[in-house]
């Protein structure tokens, strides 16, 4: 089994066969420990927090060298035991010691408290830079530095300072490393990341790639659709966007280049894709759950609201994609076998059943974390059913590793964003950039979303979905409802937005991953998909001024406004796409361009004179085009 998890950077040091073992058994046990506490009760929160914190950095210091790997892998080995050792004694010692902490030292911290302190908060950014780079641990340490240097400051961006004691204290507490971003990847993300495992070993997700290739036979641009629609529906369990390009890409790309696309942007549909699925219901990469349990709103309202963003996203890229093909004269792939075997109906059945049991679990009450455990044993139940399905006892073992070895990036990546939003919250700086974003608010709303998506997309870099939602929603959040937003449409805005920044220079991990499988420069890659993503950027600013996009209010008075609005934004993502592209049924003229751009912008203002002024005009030269140009 490859110790290289699809949601961690790949491993460029070779690593003992002894430490590697030892590593995946910790992954093992996390995953394990999960389980059991999902199905029979979770411990104490410090407990249950501090318990898998030490298990995914024991394993992530054994199965990722650190920097005396190349030099020296004796002393590695001795320094990344250090470090296990470290989180032990932490972890250990927090355990044993919390309540008596809690209740008479909390501010008075004694030697041993600080000393656990200071080797738990240096352990977790030793392991968050070996999981996320230098970026993710850039990133804390500026927290850290305006910790300690923020009375330096001056006006509104300064504040009292903090001690060294006060500032580890701080980091190693339930306000910081066990806060609310590693509570929601404990309690909600890690069950379901295993659940994507367990899809994707036991077979079942095989039905995905199928059903893709099926729905997509006989077109110019099948390979693109495929790709398309397999990872947005593996990427909406998988929970990361760079890791489902790293788990799906190899296939999709070469896929995509043999049909006649160029490697650069095959990459960039995959990593246009793999970024659908985060926000494609009903798992939304677990966003979804996280989203339910911050702000109250019930699970079903958040997917109705993603429902219609979803489905114009995708068909945006689809689009796209098939003008580029027709344009590049690409032809249908042959050659894939559509018939419905007895094992595909199987997979399928298997797949309706289990996620069948995971919405009713959602829509009867039960908590998150245990619909997805009722899904997981419902899918591996009905697989045993069958001999073709059936799952052996090494397999389930495989099941288990691997689901503690891919939830070990976000997890300790969260552990440090703790400290992040820990550092925002001490020191007021949240309630200054919100009151910043809300001043800008005052008189007109949109230079507050420009300045809110901004936040999301630069604080969002870099991290896992579940990791750059937590991140940007307690700073950015706040001022989108004080300026009146609801509560839902303001959290949508901002995730959507730290969603879209795994495909947004200059970190931009999806387009990373998909260059390094493509093997092509980062640039050209990142160029095409913020083309292939153009429209997907307006989304956001459409359902705050047309909110009856979000589905929450409808009525037999408001539906057909409703539908209206989704069948003029459908013709505005279908002449967005041909002007990006510069083909429809032929080359575009640039005149023909400048109207079809101009027509979609006059769709995309929320009044009824402009919607209908552009709806006619660009439908009337699309029409055009299909009734007198031959196909091609």
């Amino acid at each position: 089994m490859s110790i290289v998890s699809a949601d961690t950077p790949v491993l460029e040091t070779p690593i003992g066969a002894g430490r590697r073992t030892a590593g995946l058994a910790l992954c093992g046990l996390l995953a394990a420990f999960v389980v059991w506490t999902t199905l029979t009760g979770r411990l104490a929160s410090w407990v249950q927090l501090e318990t898998v914190l030490m298990l995914a950095l024991g394993a992530v210091f054994l199965l990722k060298p650190g920097p005396l790997a190349s030099r020296s892998p004796a002393l590695d080995l001795l320094l990344s035991l250090v470090l296990v050792a470290g989180g032990v004694f932490a972890g250990s010692y927090m355990i044993l010691n919390n309540q008596e902490i809690a209740a008479f030292r909390e501010g008075l911290p004694n030697d041993w408290d600080l000393a656990s302190y200071v080797v738990g908060t240096l352990v977790v950014l030793e392991g968050a830079r070996r999981v996320e780079g230098w970026t993710l641990l850039a990133v804390v340490l500026a927290g850290i530095a305006y910790l300690l240097f923020g009375n330096l400051l001056p006006g509104w961006a300064g504040h009292r300072g903090m001690s060294a004691a006060e500032m580890f204290e701080l980091a190693y507490s339930p306000n910081g490393i066990f806060g609310v971003a590693l509570g929601s990847v404990v309690e909600i993300v890690y069950i379901y990341v295993i659940f994507g495992v367990v899809l994707r070993l036991s077979g079942a997700s095989d039905f995905f790639d199928w059903i893709s290739g099926v729905l997509s036979m006989g077109r110019r641009s099948g390979s693109a659709q495929c790709a398309i629609i397999a990872s947005a529906l593996f990427g909406s369990i998988n929970g990361s966007a760079p890791a489902n390009v790293v788990a799906n890409g190899a296939i999709t790309i070469s896929m995509m280049h043999k049909a006649g696309f160029t490697k650069s942007y095959a990459g960039a549909v995959e990593a246009s894709s793999s970024v659908v699925g985060q926000i494609m219901p009903p798992v939304m990469g677990v966003g979804a759950f996280i989203m339910a349990d911050i702000t109250g709103v019930p699970y079903a309202n958040i997917m109705l609201a993603a429902i219609v963003p979803s489905f114009l996203f995708i068909m945006s890229l689809s689009c796209v994609t098939a003008l580029e093909a027709a344009k590049l004269g690409i032809q249908p792939p042959e050659g894939l076998d559509g018939t419905w075997t007895r094992e595909r109906v199987l997979q399928a059945g298997i797949l309706i059943a289990a996620f069948g049991v995971l919405l009713t679990m959602l829509f009867a009450g039960y908590s998150v974390d245990l619909c997805g455990l009722g899904a997981m044993v419902s899918l591996l139940v009905l697989s045993s059913l069958f001999r073709s399905t059936r799952p052996t006892w090494r397999k389930l073992r495989d099941m288990l590793v691997e689901g503690g070895l891919e939830g070990l990036s976000v997890a300790v990546a969260c552990a440090a964003i703790g400290i992040i939003i820990g550092a925002v919250s001490a020191t007021g700086l949240g309630i200054k950039i919100s009151q910043g974003i809300t001043a800008l608010g005052a008189t007109h709303l949109f230079p507050a979303l420009l300045a809110a998506a901004a936040c999301a997309l630069l604080l969002g870099m870099g991290l896992p979905t579940a990791a750059s939602y937590l991140l940007v929603v307690f700073t950015a959040g706040p001022a989108l409802t004080h300026l009146g937003l609801p509560v839902l449409t303001a959290h949508m805005f901002i995730f959507y937005f730290a969603v879209m920044s795994a495909i947004t220079p200059p970190v931009a991990l999806a387009v990373f991953a998909a260059a390094a499988i493509a093997q092509e420069p980062v640039g050209k890659i990142a160029w095409h998909s913020l083309r292939l993503c153009l429209v997907a950027f307006l989304f956001p600013f459409l359902w705050i001024y047309q909110p009856e996009l979000m589905l929450q209010d409808l009525s037999v008075m408001t539906l057909p406004q409703t539908v209206a609005a989704i069948l003029a934004l459908i013709l505005a993502v279908i002449m967005l796409s041909a002007v990006l592209v510069g083909y429809f049924r032929g080359r575009l003229p640039r005149l023909e361009r400048s109207v079809l751009a101009v027509s979609a912008a006059l769709i995309y203002i929320p009044e009824p004179l402009t919607t209908a002024v552009g709806f006619t005009v660009g439908g009337a030269l699309l029409a055009r085009r299909l009734i007198f140009l031959p196909p091609s």
